[in-house]
């Protein structure tokens, strides 16, 4: 687009520009002068930059190439206007710049307003020093540009969070926009575009598909609210935020393809969850076919436990996902984008003035610690989290290399009240409905020495520091401000005793199955530890649990991961009975992955497991082997410890009669039949895992290695071959060849902390 002759344009509201700070503000003039010009602005400097904010190119008629500049000016002032003044220190450099060939064109750009005989003004001074072509910009130019560029707003989002959203976009999209961003929305008026930023726009845009990893804090969901948002303003996708994986089912229509899915922690919010996985496990061959039909997928995960569903989902993980080609890692941030997360949080919070000076020294040096992570800054910028630091800049090192600990310390100092309402949103699993009776207040109020009344009034001092309220299909209820409160909820009550007691009692068996870990099994971050005092409170709450298939495979996948064997045997004797129930049987893909038979499996190594559970078990293995080429559980030890060396000898026989009589028949089949319109290797599955698991029978067999290798080449021969014929919907997204300017070439010699206490 062509850039006004004149700096005026009709007047609109402005997006609180002055909020942003010089350094922001700078970073945004370069995006728009980009995207208004089509040109990557390519050098971009800060104090001592010799009258040049950002450089770019403009061809001439002739066709050559001249170097034009931009000059950045902010005010914090929201009322301020440009006067001819603001130029004059300017003018010496901008004789300088057009003696050496780098002004010819020349751009004043400015958060202040600006009358028309101003800018007239400025232009004649700017030609007096050279300039061929002045040109002069204020905010309602800047406010002109956001609001006409749906791919301007995409690379600059924190304009979302700046004005008004119906007056930026739709009605319809500003309506799905605060749906999808919720409490977030305000943070968009502090949030910086990162390289992390930059990346999930591009592998979204080219997979439609992207897993965005990171530490706690590292600002995971914020960013997929913000993709979410540009969807819905851009590409005009209509966006579900699912709680969870089951969730994605009862929106995903195949008939539907215009739309995005949101799923925050998708592996589980604070450990991995079984339940979430074996969901996934069901649902990843039908992503594949929604992303073919052109829907998109915006998914979060801690790093960690990304790494541990990884691991179980194996062959039925996306390839895209498996090969890191769709993740982007969120926390990796560098030291320009640290200082100005830092300097926004700060700037905009409620820290009083004398705070603010107090630490302003030390904020450069701080932003240089990579463990300076979003939601860290945020809490510098609350005195409520801040009144341990008080030694400079010690303590202030402390908070960020060790933040777990001040906010347990911080919400250990909170009243009784407030400590109460923090354990109860945490027994809620951070989602405890504000209408209606609160669950579980009575309980925590008699053990916390404390009121129901005082209790409910403990929920609004804590909101917007603690705790906020989220609105989702339709329902209010608290969360916590931040999952890593969870994790220090988590971590109290694993150090007292008398908290794991009441914990037990309280949670609800769902809650235990997912959040806690025994003693004597294999630790697991950020569980809930019960020690072996707790052992007998913990069986009575288990035996609680109904005898239906779903709640049964929950049992058995806790007592096979999460408990030593100790406390099985001692359930057992509790309720002999128990090894008799059964799982569900559609829930897994493979049956190896079915807890029960872990769970049986060690059972069995006790000699506690029934003779009838034993056989039931072995014929159901059979029964799978045989009829649908599952042999899953063929590399765990622990599983074939169930049959009796007859009966896995028989079975292995008809398992050598499948590999070498009917396998390859089943390739040519399989590619003859194949469906175009579906995922290529999910179809192929049945005998690419059906061979995999066969190659434990081969340790001492050379000849049967050479043939399991010849049939995995046929398979992969025939799944190249349809994957050729198979057609792709490649379609067009805003979210391709999207101009970005570059980072700033040095870090000059103004601070981005120098105004930080200026009102």
């Amino acid at each position: 687009m062509n850039l006004p002759s004149s700096a005026q344009a009709a007047y609109q509201p402005d997006f609180a520009l002055h909020t942003l700070g010089w350094k922001a503000f700078q970073d945004l003039c370069a995006q728009v002068c980009s995207e208004s010009l089509h040109r990557a602005v390519s050098t971009y400097r800060e104090a001592q930059d010799g009258g040049q904010d950002a450089v770019f190119l403009l061809e001439d008629e002739t066709g050559l190439s001249q170097e034009a500049t931009v000059q950045c000016k902010f005010s914090g002032k929201p009322e301020r206007r440009l006067k001819v003044s603001d130029i004059c220190s300017e003018l010496e450099s901008v004789a300088s710049l057009v003696q050496d060939g780098r002004a010819t064109s020349y751009y004043l750009i400015t958060n202040m307003g600006v009358d028309a005989p101003v800018a007239a003004n400025i232009r004649d001074l700017l030609k007096a020093h050279g300039v061929q072509s002045p040109h002069v910009f204020g905010k309602e130019w800047l406010t002109t540009e956001i609001r006409a560029s749906a791919r301007l707003r995409a690379l600059v989002p924190r304009v979302y969070g700046l004005g008004d959203l119906s007056s930026i976009i739709d009605e319809r999209c500003a309506t799905q926009t605060r749906a999808l961003l919720g409490h977030l929305l305000p943070s968009l008026r502090i949030y910086v575009p990162t390289d992390a930023h930059r990346a999930a726009v591009k592998v979204l845009g080219e997979h439609r598909l992207v897993l965005l990893l990171g530490a706690p804090a590292a600002g995971k969901s914020m960013l997929a609210a913000i993709l979410a948002t540009m969807a819905a303003d851009t590409d005009q996708l209509e966006c579900f935020k699912c709680d969870g994986p089951l969730e994605i089912k009862t929106h995903w229509n195949p008939n539907e393809p215009k739309r995005l899915f949101w799923v925050d922690d998708a592996f589980g919010p604070n450990q991995m969850r079984e339940d979430y996985v074996d969901s996934w496990i069901e649902f990843l061959p039908k992503m594949k076919t929604a992303l073919e039909q052109g829907c998109y997928f915006i998914l979060t995960s801690r790093t960690h436990i990304w790494n541990e569903a990884k691991l179980r989902l194996g062959t039925r993980n996306h390839q895209l996902l498996a090969s890191g080609k769709a993740t982007v890692q969120v926390g990796q941030l560098l030291a320009s984008e640290r200082e100005q997360i830092l300097y926004n949080h700060i700037k905009a919070g409620v820290q009083p003035h004398d705070w603010k000076s107090r630490v302003k020294p030390h904020l450069t040096g701080i932003s240089e610690d990579l463990n300076l992570l979003p939601e860290i800054a945020r809490r510098l910028g609350d005195p409520t989290y801040t009144s341990a630091i008080k030694k400079l800049p010690d303590d202030l090192i402390r908070f960020i290399n060790h933040p777990q600990d001040f906010l347990k310390d911080t919400i250990n100092e909170l009243a009784t009240p407030q400590l109460a309402a923090m354990t109860i949103v945490f027994l809620s699993r951070s989602r405890l409905p504000v209408q209606g009776e609160l669950e579980g207040i009575q309980m925590v109020a008699d053990k916390f020495g404390t009121s129901e009344a005082l209790i409910s009034q403990a929920f609004l001092q804590l909101k917007d520091s603690f705790l906020t309220q989220k609105e989702e299909n339709h329902e209010i209820y608290w969360s916590f401000i931040h999952p890593t409160f969870a994790d220090a909820i988590s971590s109290i009550l694993s150090a007292r005793p008398d908290l794991v007691g009441f914990y037990l009692k309280g949670a609800k068996t769902g809650t235990i199955l997912t959040e806690a870990v025994c003693d004597g099994a294999p630790s697991v971050k950020d569980a809930v530890l019960i020690r072996t005092a707790h052992f007998e409170t913990l069986a009575e709450r288990l035996l609680e649990i109904p005898n239906e298939p779903n709640e049964n495979e929950n049992l058995f996948s806790f007592l096979s991961r999460r408990a030593p064997l100790p406390f099985l045997k001692r359930l057992i004797e509790l309720e002999p009975e128990l090894l008799r129930r059964r799982g569900r049987s559609g829930l897994w893909h493979k049956i190896a992955w079915r807890a029960e038979y872990r769970t049986f499996a060690q059972a069995h190594s006790m000699l506690l497991l029934p003779e009838d559970v034993r056989s039931r078990s072995c014929v159901d293995l059979e029964r799978a082997a045989l009829k649908d080429w599952d042999i899953s559980f063929f590399p765990s030890e622990e599983i074939l410890s169930l049959f009796r060396p007859h009966e896995l000898i028989t079975l292995t026989v008809k398992i050598l009669d499948i590999l070498n009589n009917h396998i390859s028949q089943e390739i040519t089949d399989i590619e003859e039949d194949v469906d175009l319109d579906f995922d290529i290797e999910d179809q192929f599955l049945k005998v690419t895992s059906f061979i995999k698991n066969a190659e434990v029978l081969a340790i001492n067999d050379e000849d049967l290695k050479q043939h399991l290798r010849q049939l995995s080449y046929d398979a992969r021969v025939a799944i190249s071959a349809c994957e050729h014929r198979q057609s792709e919907d490649q379609g067009t997204s805003v979210f391709f060849d999207m101009p970005t300017a570059e980072a700033p070439s040095s870090r000059g010699q103004r601070s981005t902390f120098s105004d930080i206490d200026e009102d």
